[in-house]
């Protein structure tokens, strides 16, 4: 078996990259430890994109431009979207002649790329958080989206796609619950989980970021049983730091705005939770090790992004089941070029 990295090495085909983002930024430096930066021949942004710039030395081209000057070409997708006009611009240039378009799996945090020698380093966890998927399209999810890891084929997340529905109908948590939403952003999941599930009685939602957690209370102020904490959850109550970027993109870091540290089980106390979404930015892990005590406690059923870092897609699993043992774990992939609306379902 071989990957994705291997096969830059070794092929002939021009290979350009598709995007000028953070993501573009990653791939880049990893072909240059690779040492196939040099076969790198242009970068393409989308259209409307353009404009007059530049990119690590490269004039920013369209994609039309490239294509004419190179013909087929080896396409690094270096961005992801969920959006349908993008979507399908990507698979019609992938489909344009004789192209190869791949998307390589660089974590959103954390250094390691799941690549063959990641893959064979951690073999034995990955055969084990396999072990736990409850049903067959789990099993599927799970297949492909490590191959994905390995290969950068797109192709494998389309195929076991399901709608934001299905992951909702999977959830199913029971009337009157209380619903913990973690990494609330500005209240568009708390709308969303509110609107599939009408019976739930009580919201907490939590945002770290302050200029994202004004939002969530304007737009929650009319739910009257909503409350927003400003908080960064993880397994210690206490204070850390964040980043203050624009976006989603807020997570825990050594230095930076200084916010409160919340756990689930302080939040929570004796009370009991029916449903948790956890989309906390890479910090999944020490969130969950902060809700030992309610999951041991009332298991709620729970939603858990696994795409931020390499190892979430087996180290998560794991662990959800180590801390309730009763947990089925299933895996949903929702439409998006990338594996990211990539969860982890766990419920009694």
């Amino acid at each position: 078996m071989t990957d994705l990295w291997n096969y830059l090495k070794e092929t002939d085909k021009p290979i350009v990259l598709y995007g000028t983002g953070n993501g573009a930024d990653k791939i880049i430096a990893r072909l240059q430890a690779d040492g196939t930066w040099d076969k790198v021949q242009g970068i393409f942004a989308s259209p409307g994109f353009v404009r007059n710039r530049s990119f690590y030395g490269f004039k920013v081209e369209s994609y039309e431009a490239i294509r004419e000057r190179l013909g087929d070409m080896i396409i690094l997708l270096c961005f992801g979207s969920s959006l349908k006009e993008v979507t399908d611009f990507v698979y019609r240039i992938m489909n344009d002649g004789g192209n190869e378009l791949y998307a390589p799996a660089v974590p959103v945090y954390g250094d390691g790329v799941f690549d063959i020698k990641y893959y064979e380093a951690h073999r034995k966890e990955i055969d084990e958080a396999r072990g736990l998927m409850a049903d067959e399209l789990s099993l599927k999810t799970f297949d492909n989206t490590v191959m994905y890891y390995l290969t950068g084929d797109i192709r494998l997340l389309a195929e076991c796609e399901v709608s934001t529905a299905d992951v909702h109908d999977l959830l199913s948590p029971p009337t009157g619950s209380l619903y913990l939403d973690l990494g609330a952003y500005n209240g568009d999941t708390v709308n969303e989980f509110m609107s599939y599930h009408p019976g739930i009685s009580e919201v907490i939602a939590v945002e770290p970021d302050i200029k994202n957690y004004r939002k969530l209370c304007e737009n929650t102020a009319v739910l009257s049983n909503v409350t927003s904490v400003n908080a960064l959850i993880s397994d210690t109550s206490g204070v850390t730091h964040i980043n203050m970027g624009k976006g989603r993109g807020v997570h825990e870091q050594s230095e930076g705005f200084g916010v409160r540290t919340a756990t689930v089980d302080e939040i929570i106390g004796s009370r009991r939770c029916g449903i948790i979404k956890y989309d906390v930015e890479g910090n999944e892990r020490k969130a969950l090790l902060g809700s030992s005590a309610t999951l041991s406690g009332c298991a709620p059923s729970l939603l858990v992004a696994c795409y931020h870092r390499s190892c979430d897609i087996y180290d998560l699993p794991l662990l959800i089941r180590s801390l309730q043992s009763s947990y089925n774990i299933y895996l949903r992939h929702r439409p998006h070029l990338l594996n990211w609306d990539t969860d982890i379902i766990a419920k009694m």
